[in-house]
């Protein structure tokens, strides 16, 4: 019988945690099952159990999997060089890519929202999203006080936890607008708002 490898083992379970994925986002945490999951995957009911305890499981590992990528994204595209309105472009770029055009992706993390008043769990998953969210922001400021691009007493923390919720309240939108969506004028309104904190300089250094 030939062995299962560790990196089969990683494949399969993510394979059924992309199905659960597509299910939760189709159906919602509440209508969706993991006979759903089975017909989504394809694979059996018992195989399932063997790599997730059941339905709470698979929901509380598809959050942290968005929480993982989102954050990710934004911090590798934020933390590169270049000037403070640079890096919140970029970081801003990486969440979009992420948590709104991602197939899905803006329609997850609102049932998440949804689902967080009644799941202890689910609230906690998505205050540690925040965080990380926040921590890319403040990074980005603090280094921008640091480089004298914002005054020294700047308040870096207010900035990052306003713009997180200026980024989530985009999501929101995205979902609202449905198929009249279009990135660029998403990307017009927070960048409006960026122009207020971090407005792009000319070539002399002026803003």
């Amino acid at each position: 019988m030939p062995r299962i490898t560790a990196a089969h083992e990683a494949e399969k379970r993510q394979h059924i945690l992309d199905a659960a994925r597509r299910v939760f986002v189709a159906k919602g945490f509440h209508e969706a099952s993991i006979d759903d999951v089975v017909a989504e995957s394809g694979v059996s009911v018992g195989a399932i159990y063997n790599y997730y305890g059941g339905k709470d499981e698979l929901i509380h590992e598809s959050i942290l999997a968005a929480i993982n990528v989102e954050a990710d994204a934004a911090l590798a595209n934020g933390r590169f060089v270049g000037s403070a309105r640079d890096k919140m472009e970029r970081a801003i770029q990486g969440y979009v890519d992420f948590a709104i055009d991602a197939p899905g992706a803006a329609a997850f993390l609102v049932q998440c929202w949804a689902l967080a008043s009644q799941k202890p769990l689910v609230r906690d998953l998505l205050v540690r999203r925040r965080e990380r969210t926040v921590t890319v922001a403040a990074l980005i400021g603090w280094e921008a006080v640091k480089a004298g691009e914002l005054p020294p007493d700047f308040d870096v923390e207010a900035m990052a936890r306003g713009f997180t919720a200026l980024l989530d309240g985009l999501v929101l939108q995205r979902v609202e607008e449905g198929d009249s969506y279009r990135r660029p004028d998403l990307e017009r309104r927070v960048l409006a708002f960026l122009d207020l904190v971090a407005p792009r300089r000319t070539d002399d250094g002026t803003s």
